[in-house]
């Protein structure tokens, strides 16, 4: 298996990791949130600037270019809060091309690792139910269903 490392972005790294994660997290959202509304891109930007409001500064944020080698392999994104114990994943996000390899599995254990030396206990993380790849590697992981939103289309009525 390739040798995988995290490396803390740099300022420069994050402006470009920010911009892509609006366009990804924009095409997420139209694809889940099966809303009508406030533009999806408006609501991505207004998301994302809430959760990270200092940026690459946000105090127990940590954001990390993924890398085989010395080539860029993705991202990865997590909350640790020492004092509740708990760490959030946020994203891990593996270029395409790159996906299939052992890579997202190697990452989420070595993301494991630091939260532990950081006292943490619970690994928390989201997931879109139409995520089946994701979802795989997380149940292969150990993480647990914590709770379920559901959904049911109805038919479209014109209103008079």
């Amino acid at each position: 298996m390739e040798n995988v490392k995290l490396r803390k972005m740099s300022e420069k790294d994050f402006d470009i990791y920010f911009q892509n994660k609006i366009e990804r997290y924009t095409d997420v959202l139209s694809r889940n949130i099966h809303e009508l509304g406030e533009e999806t891109s408006l609501k991505a930007i207004k998301q994302l600037n809430n959760l990270l409001p200092k940026g690459l500064f946000t105090p127990n944020h940590h954001l990390f270019n993924i890398y085989t080698g010395e080539q860029i392999a993705g991202y990865a994104w997590i909350k640790i809060e020492v004092k509740k114990k708990s760490a959030f994943l946020y994203e891990i996000f593996i270029f395409e091309e790159l996906r299939g390899r052992g890579l997202g599995t190697k990452i989420m254990e070595h993301i494991e690792g630091i939260i532990r030396q950081k006292g943490v206990c619970y690994f928390k993380l989201h997931v879109f139910g139409s995520n089946t790849g994701a979802r795989k590697l997380y149940e292969e992981l150990g993480f647990e269903v914590a709770g379920i939103n559901m959904l049911k289309t109805l038919e479209e009525k014109v209103l008079s």
